[in-house]
């Protein structure tokens, strides 16, 4: 089954979408929101008042500091300490919430317990506590950089969300009443909506020595996206979901399908049913989401069309696979004239290479279970990088989207890999011009045998201030 578009799910306070949640029973719907955000995202609607078994409507609440400095819950009339209930609430929705996979949080601003910065702290009375059977003490949680002192911060919900979700894009609707603001928060949540999306969580059980815990943990997904072209099959490729048309754009140019972007018609993901995509009321609603997995292809010369289909071998290629389906090795470089570049590179950067692709693996730090392929200027600045499950997957991401920017031969650009370098890294670098390719582990004889045909300079072993040259040395200085 073909797996369906899914918008980012975002976490709101449930009376900013009009829900009947407040104390007094009213609501503080907020139009863009429900009608401008809400088209393009999921809500993840919460009232941390109302899960926690208050009610509506109930007494109003106020956070209020006690006996040394502690940060209470109170409501307002009766001076009833709800903490308690309310601690017990976000530990318990917090775990809720971390399943739920949210790319980010709209809170309602001022709340005592969404509140961001702006929660005003009352002093209680002449310094006593309020009547509880337990003085609970609120630990170890994240009131943004507001001191202890502070008249303003955080409410009890949202110190607890910060806490737990670090990275989390979050906003209230206060501070998305300006544009700028609202602008970067949606940006943030797109971008945080595609790493999440790269990886899947599971039960496991960890082991350490004679110790057993049950956890979750976070693997790279992989999923198979197929290409047509002009709606026929044409490869089913394994990868890592996202940058599909860049790496259908460059899995097509080191098939030699496509030379530049301008034989290139148009790339999108297909709408259509085809025989393995199920009708849209099994998946979603009718024209909601698109087939995310098969994207089509046409060619402006059509006449193509029929030699690329004859020439290819009907493959399912897997992550760890590149050129699966052309048939000799000689016709890698048959139609390939050997790169010519001037390129010249100091040994200190090209020994940096790989720690400063590793510090932008953001998946790989997650699950440990990607490969990346960076592209660097000739200084070493990081200029664009790709992670997926293969390393043939994640070059073609990083060429594919140069060629979609028209940007192809790539002859001042230097293209560093995770892992090993296999002969087809090696014939994708060769195709977009890319004059030297280096990488952490060692390169296979059919590699060093291509970059030597192809012109380019084959690094490997490239550890600490340490590496092995195997062709064209002189780019090195």
């Amino acid at each position: 089954m073909q797996r369906e578009y899914q918008k980012p799910r975002v976490g709101i306070s449930a009376c900013l979408l009009g829900e009947r949640v407040r104390h007094d029973g009213g609501h503080k719907r907020d139009a863009w929101l429900v009608d401008v955000l809400g088209r393009d995202v999921d809500w993840v609607p919460v009232c941390p008042e109302v899960e926690a078994g208050f009610g509506t409507p109930r007494e109003p609440i106020d956070l209020v500091r006690g006996a040394g400095d502690t940060i209470r819950l109170v409501a307002v009339d009766t001076r009833r300490d709800v903490t308690e209930p309310m601690l017990r609430f976000i530990d318990r929705r917090l775990e809720e919430l971390a399943a739920e996979r949210l790319s980010g949080y709209v809170l309602k601003a001022g709340s005592p317990s969404c509140g961001l910065d702006d929660v005003l702290i009352h002093d209680d009375g002449e310094g006593k506590t309020a009547e509880t059977a337990d003085n609970v003490e609120i630990k170890e949680q994240n009131f943004s950089a507001d001191s202890a002192n502070s008249a303003f911060r955080s409410g009890l919900f949202a110190g607890a969300l910060r806490s737990r979700f670090p990275t989390l894009p979050i906003e209230d609707e206060r501070r998305l009443a300006d544009p700028g603001r609202r602008r970067r928060f949606v940006e943030r949540v797109f971008a945080y909506h595609h790493h999440i999306s790269a990886t899947r969580s599971f039960a496991i059980v960890r082991v350490r020595g004679n110790a057993r815990e049950k956890t979750m943990d976070w693997a790279a997904a992989e999923e198979p996206l197929e290409i047509r072209l002009h709606g026929r099959p044409f490869a089913t490729i394994m990868r890592t979901p996202g940058a599909d048309r860049e790496l259908a754009s460059g899995f097509l140019l080191s098939e030699r399908i496509v030379r530049s972007v301008d034989d290139i018609g148009t790339i999108e993901h297909c709408t259509d049913r085809g025989p393995e995509i199920p009708a849209p009321h099994e998946i979603a609603a009718p024209n909601e989401s698109p087939a995310q997995n098969v994207i089509n292809v046409t060619l402006v010369d059509e006449s193509r069309l029929a030699r690329a289909l004859s020439e290819r071998r009907q493959t399912t290629a897997s992550a760890s696979c590149g050129v699966c389906g052309r048939e000799t090795i000689e016709s890698l470089t048959a139609d390939m004239a050997p790169i010519r570049s001037p390129l010249s590179v100091s040994g200190a950067d090209v020994a940096m290479l790989p720690q400063r692709l590793r510090k932008v693996q953001r998946v790989f730090d997650e699950t440990g279970g990607l490969h990346a392929a960076g592209l660097f200027a000739a200084d070493g600045r990081l200029v664009d990088v790709a992670e997926d499950v293969g390393r043939h997957n994640a070059v073609d991401k990083v060429i594919g989207g140069r060629l979609l920017r028209d940007e192809l031969p790539l002859a001042d650009r230097l293209l560093c890999v995770s892992g090993r370098t296999s002969f087809e890294i090696v014939q994708k670098a060769a195709v977009a011009g890319v004059p030297l390719v280096a990488a952490v582990s060692a390169p296979s004889s059919l590699a060093i045998d291509l970059a030597n045909a192809c012109g380019v300079t084959l690094v490997g072993f490239v550890r600490g201030d340490s590496f092995n040259i195997y062709t064209y040395p002189e780019r090195i200085r």
